[in-house]
């Protein structure tokens, strides 16, 4: 913004002035030696010849002008100080929007497009300028190569709907690389001036990473057991997943076994007190059966454990097959009923 200084309202402001002091000293001098008096005499001796009335309209047109002047003066200097009030008000705007800019916890980038316009501290520290602003450097300079594909795909999505994002991996000068999440708005889209925030995600996906991690080591837990494991949801006890020898034991395939109700696997038909009371024995070891997708029955040792996941209550029913022991039982009491009847 120019400064108030050179406003064409100061300059007229000062000529108006100028003018009001020059008319104020006239009035003094004029007062001071009677001036007003010799031309009101004057106007009476020719007032006869027209030449009175002409004066007369002479002094009410300068008085008239005198006031127009004045009240102009006074509207302008009026003027003058809301402009100055709006100027100290743009700057004070001016200068809290550059504290927020320059305090960001993110970079901040202003561009068109094409240059780097202004650029805050944190994204001189990030990308390792220092104090040292990159003012008018190529925007394509930040970038590495293998990511410029997806920045200018941003830069035409950002001037088309006025927003755009995508992610990079950055590797800093002689120091860690990091992940980077880069969003873009639209201010002027008449400049294709373009707003640039870089947020530093690399602890949110080491997150990521070590919860996929985690879930990868559980799941080839899981996979490799010897028993069979279900995932049941505790509100509605429907089976959420279930582990290949689950799978294997009911002989029913991943998608059949997903959103079945757990009393279809461990009741009999009708028999649905399982699925409306809540597991009351949980945790115990108890003997029970299991049905398989052809009707069949098989013997098993079950285990339910109640678990949170996600804010969320699970149950946790873990099984194995007793049917081989249930047979090797039962031939062990016939034999032993056979020698019986021998003897």
């Amino acid at each position: 913004m120019e400064s108030i200084s050179k406003s064409p309202f100061l300059k007229g402001s000062n000529e108006l002035f100028l003018i009001f002091v020059l008319g104020f000293v006239f009035i003094f001098l004029a007062s001071k030696y009677n001036l007003f008096e010799s031309i009101v005499v004057f106007v009476e001796n020719y007032g006869h010849k027209g030449l009175g009335l002409l004066l007369v309209l002479s002094v009410y047109a300068s008085f008239g002008m005198g006031i127009f002047s004045l009240r102009r003066w006074i509207e302008l200097e009026n003027t003058v100080t809301l402009y100055r009030k709006a100027e100290d008000d743009l700057e004070e705007k001016d200068r809290m929007y550059r504290a927020l800019f320059e305090q960001s916890n993110d970079a901040v980038i202003i561009s068109d497009g094409k240059k780097v316009l202004d650029i805050n501290k944190k994204g001189c520290e990030i990308f390792g300028f220092g104090q040292n602003r990159p003012h008018n450097a190529s925007l394509m300079s930040f970038i590495p190569g293998e990511y410029l594909p997806e920045l200018q795909l941003a830069l035409k999505e950002v001037f088309k709907k006025g927003s755009s994002r995508f992610e990079m991996r950055y590797q800093r000068p002689e120091t860690e690389a990091i992940d980077m999440e880069i969003s873009l708005s639209l201010i002027d889209k008449k400049g294709n001036i373009v707003h640039i925030v870089v947020q530093d995600i690399t602890g949110r996906n080491n997150e990521k990473r070590l919860e996929q991690e985690n879930q990868e080591r559980m799941k080839t837990v899981l996979d490799n057991t010897l028993c069979g494991i279900l995932l049941i949801e505790a509100s509605f006890r429907k089976i959420v997943d279930a582990n290949p020898v689950a799978l294997r034991i009911t002989g029913y395939s991943e998608k059949e076994l997903i959103g079945m109700v757990c009393h279809q696997l461990t009741c009999q038909p009708g028999e649905e007190r399982c699925a409306a009371s809540p597991f009351d024995q949980a945790g115990d070891l108890s003997e029970s059966i299991i049905f398989k997708a052809t009707g069949e029955s098989l013997p098993i040792l079950r285990s339910v454990v109640p678990v949170s996941i996600g804010g969320s209550g699970y149950f946790v029913e873990s099984f194995i097959d007793l049917s081989d022991r249930k047979k090797a039982e039962e031939e062990l009491l016939q034999a032993k009923l056979t020698a019986e009847e021998t003897n």
